[in-house]
């Protein structure tokens, strides 16, 4: 039996970014089309190196990431593309400081890039950056996935290189994240040297992040023996115009199987000028970047089912010169609306060294191969219903921007204009992120949400659109008139964790140590009700605890006190399931916090 080649080594890219011991984060701009909540707190975890195994972390760890990044990180997506999961842990409303919609319409231009950039303080000051661009969103998609890591430092050394245009990409980002240093950014970029992965070379940025900037597309000088395209998605003209690259026999083509069918009954042959066809299942995103119709791939599937295939959604286009190849990775499909301008989109270019081939080899050999006379036999996948919700989601993407008006707790949401929709027999429901999802009224322009606590309020709202038993249904973040309470953190974290997690935070700081990362999970209901926490059981802080924290690191208290009078406050206010008696004992507990601020003052 022939071997198969090895693959590419891989490595969540969350636990890169990890700061490194005694490092912190600066600054973290991410661009993805799609996010998920989960995927945004564990992204925030990472970035304080308390992710876990899971992609996850517990309660406190998370409390401690809102208060460490939240004005450190900022998440662009594409408008109307956050994931609404069926059961939402209230506190993620909380999430919504960290994103910021790019507001393309996506009937003809999608924000598509996939990129972390992320700056590091150490003891010392500046500790380097990390940069990351690839294909994968911000989600727990399963789908195969490429990506290049690249490490930035402030001095010259051995293999790194400037990276022409890294500056202006770290602008773009940082204007688009609404930021005010977004021209320091970039100029501190500028400076920065790179170190590229093992085996290649830094060759080029293509940036096409800016409207109608188009990616180059242009082949690289020298002679091209071979060309090889991965991508999920297909344009009959891309492929057109990639068929006149490099001998005809040595062209391989490497797509989703509903792209390829699409493509083998559209005139003008797209395919022929590809010597090898190969076909993955599509990826679960297949709303990504729609050129063709294709099938719904979001239906569970049961034990007594045979297993997925793989699903592609790694995007590469690879030419071959030599013992040497040219790679080009990044977010961009092979079709003319990601290389042509209409996209926001960015690729890496690195020159590759033959180790770079073995993992290409089992890219490719996972793949199906077929041909066009069996692509052609196949039956295109017909528009479903759920397709033609997609196209009334842009539609109303490209015609609202509603507001939240808030009178105190009191919230409206107000669409301003009249809700376009790609079909009039399709329904649109809206409500707040941990609401009900509410009928929106035919001919009104707004939609009363009642009262909302402090503890769950959010710029997010969610919004369905449905067309009998088949609905779409997502998040997006929206501006709040006036804006939400400065204290609505606090109410939503001191809420969510309860008594036994405050009182193990609590001890954990003066102890100057991590809660442990087995800790009951940040999205899980740790507060709970009394009955809840009797069974759980926690140790309540008592003086002997502070005094003797105190006298193994005197800097100890001081860290905990900056949190702990504002988190009981909070407790106070907004834990509605604190019993009388946990509410006497956890005013005990201040009186006993002040007596010993005051002892260990003097």
């Amino acid at each position: 039996m022939k071997e198969r080649p090895p693959a590419w080594p891989g490595q969540p890219y969350l636990d890169e970014l990890r700061p490194k011991s005694g490092e912190s984060v600066r600054l973290a701009l991410f661009a993805t089309y799609s996010v998920d909540l989960s995927a945004i707190a564990a992204t925030l975890l990472a970035l304080i190196g308390r992710n876990n195994e899971k992609g996850s972390g517990a309660a406190i760890d998370f409390a401690e990431a809102i208060d460490q990044l939240r004005d450190r990180v900022r998440i662009i997506i594409q408008r109307g593309r956050i994931a609404r999961p069926v059961a939402l842990p209230k506190v993620a409303g909380i999430l919504d400081q960290f994103v910021v919609e790019q507001t393309h319409d996506e009937r003809t231009r999608s924000w598509h890039p996939k990129i972390a950039l992320v700056a590091y303080d150490g003891p010392k000051g500046p500790a380097g950056w990390k940069l990351w661009i690839g294909s994968r969103n911000l989600t727990r998609s399963q789908d195969l996935e490429v990506g290049v890591l690249l490490e930035g430092h402030a001095k010259r050394g051995k293999g790194r290189a400037r990276l022409q245009g890294i500056g202006s990409l770290g602008v773009s980002l940082a204007n688009t994240a609404r930021r005010g240093d977004a021209v320091d950014i970039g100029e501190t970029l500028e400076t920065i040297w790179w170190d590229a992965p093992d085996g290649f070379k830094l060759s080029a940025l293509l940036d096409g992040l800016e409207e109608g900037v188009a990616l180059d597309a242009h082949p690289p000088a020298g002679k091209i023996d071979g060309l090889t395209i991965v991508s999920p998605f297909l344009s009959a003209d891309f492929l057109k115009m990639a068929s006149r690259w490099g001998a005809a026999d040595e062209r391989t083509l490497v797509s989703s199987m509903p792209a390829l069918v699409d493509m083998a009954n559209r005139s003008g042959a797209p395919l022929a000028g590809f010597s090898r066809i190969l076909a993955y299942a599509a990826p679960d995103e297949m709303i990504e970047e729609k050129e063709a119709a294709v099938p719904d791939q979001s239906a569970a599937q049961d034990d007594d089912t045979e297993p997925q295939a793989l699903a592609l959604h790694a995007k590469l286009v690879v030419f071959h010169q030599g013992n040497k190849s040219i790679v080009r990775i990044g977010s961009a499909n092979a079709t003319h609306r990601a290389w042509g301008g209409q996209n926001s989109e960015v690729m890496l270019e690195l020159e590759a060294s033959e180790a770079f081939n073995p993992g290409l080899g089992f890219l490719i050999g996972k793949a199906t191969p077929v041909t066009i006379d069996e692509l052609m036999q196949a039956q295109p996948v017909a528009i479903s219903e759920r397709d033609a919700l997609e196209e009334s989601r842009k539609a109303l993407m490209a015609s609202w921007d509603p507001i939240l008006r808030r009178n105190g707790d009191h919230f409206v949401l107000d669409a301003q204009t009249p809700p376009q929709l790609a079909d009039p027999c399709h329904r649109l429901s809206a409500g707040h992120a941990n609401g009900d999802l509410l009928p929106w009224p035919q001919t009104g322009l707004r939609l009363d949400l009642g009262e909302i606590p402090l503890s769950v309020q959010s710029a997010f709202i969610q919004v369905r659109l449905s067309l009998a038993e088949t609905s779409v249904r997502w998040m997006q973040r929206v501006p709040v008139d006036p804006p939400l309470d400065a204290k609505r953190d606090l109410a939503a974290l001191a809420s969510h964790m309860g008594l036994r997690a405050f009182h193990d935070w609590m001890r954990a700081m003066l102890g100057g140590e991590t809660v442990p990362i087995g800790d009951v999970a940040w999205d899980e209901d740790v507060g709970g009700t009394s009955n809840g926490r009797e069974a759980l059981g926690y140790a309540r802080l008592t003086l002997e605890d502070i005094l003797a924290a105190w006298a193994r690191d005197d800097k100890a208290f001081a860290r905990a006190d900056k949190h702990f009078a504002p988190y009981v406050d909070a407790l106070l206010a907004h834990d509605g399931a604190l019993t009388a008696d946990e509410k006497q004992s956890l005013k005990e507990l201040a009186q006993i916090w002040a007596m010993a601020r005051t002892q260990l003052a003097s």
